[in-house]
C-alpha cells in the first residue's frame, strides 16, 4: 500500500511540474543595447552673420621709384546661410566627429582713399566681396548633459574672393578685377542640444583666414604701378538645425 501511495505522489509531482513548466514563457535573449545617443550621420541647415576684414597693403611706384605706400583695413560684413552634413561617434561622455558645410555669402565692403597728394593726386577705389565659402572640420566635444554637447572645431576653409580696384592719377585711370578661390584655415567652438524628434539645434562661432593675394595695377601713359597685397579674415556666428538619421537613442 505504501508503495502504491509513493508512486502516486511521484506521478502527481511530475504532472504539476510539467504543467508549471508549460506555463513559463519561452526564453528569448535580451536585445542588444541601442547605440550611443550621438553616434550617427546627420545633415542640417544654418543661417548667420559674418563680420570680416579685408586688409590691403599698397605700394605706389612711378618711373621705377617708390613714391608712396599705405595699409588700410575695411569691414566686409553680411548675412550668410547654407547647409552642413557630418558624422559623430560617441564614446562615454565624449563625442568625436567630422563636419563639412557650404555657405552663400552676402559680405561686401568698399573704400576710396588717396595714395599721393600730387600734383596730380592719385586715388585708389576698392570693393571687396566674399561670394561663397565652405569648411571641412573635425569636432571634439564633451557632454554637459546627455542632451547638451559643448565642442571645439578646426579644419580647412575655402572661398571665392572678389576684389575690384581702380587707380586714378589726374585724368588717367586703370581698373583690375580679381576673382579667385582661396584656401586657408578655420577654428571655433559651439554648443548643440536635442530639441525632439531626432533634431538638434546649435549655436556656433568660427574664425576664418583665407590667406593673401597680390595684384598689380598700371596707369597707362604715366608709368605708374600700384602693387596691392590683400588678406581676408572673417568672424562668423550662426545658428543651425541638424537631423540625425535613425533618430536619437537618448529620446530627444
Amino acid at each position: 500500500m505504501k508503495k502504491v501511495l509513493l508512486a502516486t505522489s511521484a506521478l502527481v509531482i511530475l504532472a504539476v511540474g510539467s504543467a508549471s513548466a508549460a506555463d513559463l514563457p519561452a526564453y528569448r535573449p535580451a536585445p542588444p543595447p541601442p547605440p550611443p545617443a550621438w553616434t550617427g550621420l546627420y545633415w542640417g541647415v544654418n543661417v548667420g552673420y559674418s563680420w570680416g576684414e579685408a586688409k590691403r597693403d599698397t605700394t605706389l611706384q612711378i618711373a621705377n621709384g617708390v613714391f608712396g605706400s599705405a595699409s588700410r583695413s575695411r569691414e566686409v560684413d553680411g548675412v550668410i546661410g547654407g547647409f552642413q552634413t557630418g558624422y559623430n561617434h560617441q564614446f562615454g561622455n565624449w563625442v568625436f566627429g567630422f563636419e563639412t558645410d557650404f555657405q552663400a555669402s552676402g559680405q561686401k565692403g568698399s573704400e576710396s582713399f588717396q595714395l599721393l597728394a600730387g600734383p596730380p593726386a592719385t586715388f585708389l577705389n576698392t570693393e571687396d566681396k566674399l561670394t561663397w565659402f565652405g569648411t571641412s572640420r573635425t569636432r571634439l566635444g564633451v557632454l554637459w548633459s546627455p542632451n547638451v554637447l559643448l565642442y571645439g572645431t578646426a579644419g580647412v576653409a575655402y572661398g571665392q574672393v572678389k576684389e575690384d580696384s581702380t587707380i586714378t592719377r589726374g585724368n588717367q585711370s586703370a581698373t583690375a578685377n580679381f576673382k579667385d578661390t582661396k584656401a586657408g584655415w578655420t577654428a571655433g567652438a559651439g554648443v548643440e542640444g536635442g530639441i525632439g524628434g531626432g533634431w538638434t539645434a546649435k549655436l556656433e562661432y568660427l574664425y576664418l583666414d583665407l590667406g593673401k593675394t597680390e595684384q598689380t595695377l598700371a596707369t597707362p601713359g604715366l608709368g605708374t604701378l600700384a602693387n596691392l597685397q590683400h588678406r581676408f579674415t572673417d568672424n562668423i556666428v550662426r545658428v543651425g538645425f541638424n537631423y540625425k538619421w535613425g533618430g536619437y537613442g537618448g529620446g530627444y
